[in-house]
């Protein structure tokens, strides 16, 4: 990644307009101590920029920290190289492509959980969980690795509903439950197994500095996680 030429103020004003918004102080301190992350956020100032002067409200400001906080994260290992939105801006692809020790590529599309009445040190309602990844299956390419990041505002956790609710929604397509799957937006159980399929594993990161997330490992997937790549992801610990 190449080294940033921008001064820091300069990139912060482009990005995020000069009226100091709650998203340039949230993210600012990220661009000052990560020159990864700085560098990436020159690379793609002008999408970012985009993104930031289209928000509506504040849960869309929330979603793109959240989004970036990901890119933050991932950018943290130094074996992973990050692209955004490389698929190009608008489509229905995931949000970013990394390659792994520069021979092995995954996607990474970002989900955060909105809630209504977040309340401290809650669980994430596995419904909802079920939702927003039937909802995502639909952005996964075929043929390469995908990974679902997940996470909500605060310590809430689904740390133990992760895996329960990929268990159920596979009981669900073997009991050929076409209801529920229509319901989701696929064109049957068929349909979602095929999408299913594409989704490598999925990853809950939690808000709290320090804690490790949790991975989960599609035993359905296609193209599994590579054990040294799900050791990788696994170390995505959130320091700040």
């Amino acid at each position: 990644m190449l080294r940033s030429t921008i001064p820091l103020d300069e990139l912060i004003t482009y990005v995020f307009g000069a009226d100091r918004s709650s998203l340039a102080t949230e993210v600012g301190p990220w661009l000052s101590a990560s020159p990864r992350f700085r560098s990436f956020a020159e690379i793609y100032r002008d999408k970012i920029r985009k993104k930031a002067r289209g928000l509506r409200d504040d849960e869309g400001r929330r979603d793109l920290a959240f989004e970036l906080a990901v890119a933050l994260r991932l950018l943290d290992e130094r074996r992973f190289a990050v692209e955004y939105e490389s698929y190009g801006v608008g489509q229905r692809a995931p949000d970013f492509r990394v390659t792994f020790r520069t021979q092995t590529r995954f996607n990474v599309e970002v989900r955060r959980l909105r809630q209504s009445a977040p309340t401290p040190g809650a669980h994430v309602d596995p419904a909802r969980l079920i939702r927003a990844v039937c909802d995502k299956l639909g952005q996964l390419p075929p043929a390469m690795i995908n990974v679902l990041v997940l996470g909500a505002d605060g310590p809430a956790s689904a740390a133990d509903a992760l895996a329960p609710a990929m268990l159920w929604l596979q009981d669900r397509a073997a009991q050929k439950d076409e209801t529920l799957f229509l319901q989701r937006g696929f064109a049957g159980t068929r349909d979602f197994l095929r999408h299913y399929q594409r989704l490598s594993g999925a990853l809950w990161l939690v808000g709290e500095p320090g804690v490790r997330p949790s991975l989960w490992r599609n035993p359905q997937a296609r193209h599994p996680l590579p054990a040294d790549l799900a050791k990788a992801l696994g170390k995505t610990v959130s320091k700040r």
